[in-house]
């Protein structure tokens, strides 16, 4: 796991599942499922804790005896919503898996734990969506919807702060150059002398502290770029323009 906040969060939905999984509600959706999926009928699950349990690969049921229940746990959802959360509970371990493949949103996302949180609720919103459809794989075909989906909102993300970035170098150069007493105090006609090969992030850093007063935090939060390595070329920048 990469964050300790992932780690509450998981320990968060399993002990609200403790308690909802063992509920008069529980069973109710449990008899409803085995309406729908009479197998299940054979098994010792009285609730959906039990349903759980039989989902998991340790339970003694065969692989594709585990994929048939899992496809009538996702077509039965709209009888009962916590049949939805009982499958969103059966995939939480394929959901760590996603995330790793997506590297935690690194460099993308704000931190690994939110981004853990939105593909949880992203995973929650595709079973409410595909609720009452027969997937022989739904299990699978779930977790590489959530993946596909989360990866598009990092790609989209990752392209609004990359023209945030590039918006904010051009302003560099768009804005009137200010000629002051002393050269050296105008970092607009310093960064315009250093030409095109000045590092952008360098050089939108430099220009978004000194001209436009935003802080190292404020323009990671705008651009998509960490503070350290902002940090680091703002320096970089200022070294080579300064000397």
């Amino acid at each position: 796991m990469t964050t300790h906040h992932s780690h509450h969060q998981l320990d968060d939905l399993r002990r609200e599942w403790q308690i909802i999984s063992r509920t008069t509600a529980s069973r109710t959706a449990c008899e409803l499922l085995k309406a729908q999926h009479p197998p299940l009928a054979e098994t010792r699950a009285r609730d959906l804790g039990d349903v759980v349990e039989l989902l998991e690969p340790r339970s003694g049921l065969s692989q594709i005896d585990r994929a048939q229940l899992a496809a009538a746990l996702l077509a039965a959802t709209p009888l009962d919503g916590l049949l939805a959360r009982a499958l969103l509970q059966t995939l939480l371990p394929g959901l760590i898996g996603v995330a790793r493949k997506l590297d935690w949103g690194r460099g993308r996302a704000d931190d690994p734990a939110s981004f853990l949180a939105d593909l949880i609720t992203a995973t929650y919103e595709l079973i409410v969506e595909w609720g009452g459809q027969r997937r022989p794989y739904a299990a699978p075909d779930l977790l590489n919807a959530a993946r596909c989906r989360m990866r598009r909102r990092l790609e989209q993300a990752s392209e609004a702060r990359l023209v945030s970035l590039e918006a904010l170098v051009e302003s560099s150069s768009l804005l009137p150059i200010t000629i002051d007493e002393d050269p050296m105090a105008s970092i607009q006609a310093l960064l315009a002398e250093a030409g095109p090969d000045v590092d952008p992030v360098g050089a939108a850093a430099l220009f978004g502290r000194e001209v436009l007063g935003l802080s190292l935090r404020e323009l990671a939060d705008l651009t998509g770029v960490s503070t350290r390595r902002l940090a680091a070329a703002q320096r970089e920048v200022a070294r080579r323009i300064l000397t």
